[in-house]
């Protein structure tokens, strides 16, 4: 494998196969700055992530990197241990999950490479502002076939 400066042990700043890091990319919607959220979730998807057997950074213990890209992909993480969920950057035009009390409908319009920055998020209709707020709770999509739909 070729040396790669970014994805050397110890990384004084940060490691996206150090499970304690990888709420890290997030931390900029605290900041107001969702746009480097995504910025930083995508590239970490783009460069950190691949097909090869070797594809995961680090350690997959319990599928925990492999969520991460999952999340990342769907375009919202979840906080651990609150109903938290950030605004991330989605990759796919529309995703459904299925689950008992109903589907979760996500629809990404202009997903996918070169686009990254998401304009717009709404949830059952209703807009959230992902430049003060970029975050939704549990509740906001627990309900039955709940449409999420993001504009990038």
């Amino acid at each position: 494998s070729e040396y790669d400066p970014l994805n050397v042990l110890p990384n004084p700043y940060y490691w996206a196969g150090n499970e304690p890091d990888i709420l890290s990319a997030y931390l900029f919607n605290f900041a107001g700055r969702s746009d480097l959220t995504q910025k930083f979730v995508r590239w970490n998807m783009e460069n950190r992530y691949t097909i090869n057997p070797d594809g995961l950074p680090g350690n997959d213990d319990y599928g925990t990197m492999s969520a991460w890209f999952i999340y990342g992909a769907l375009g919202f993480y979840p906080l651990t241990g609150s109903d938290i969920y950030f605004i991330g950057s989605p990759i796919f035009e529309k995703v459904t999950i299925r689950r008992p009390s109903g589907d979760l409908n996500v629809i990404s319009h202009n997903a996918g490479l070169p686009n990254i920055y998401v304009r717009n998020v709404t949830i059952n209709g209703k807009t959230i502002d992902i430049v003060s707020s970029p975050f939704f709770y549990a509740s906001q999509i627990a309900g039955p076939s709940t449409p999420y739909s993001a504009l990038i």
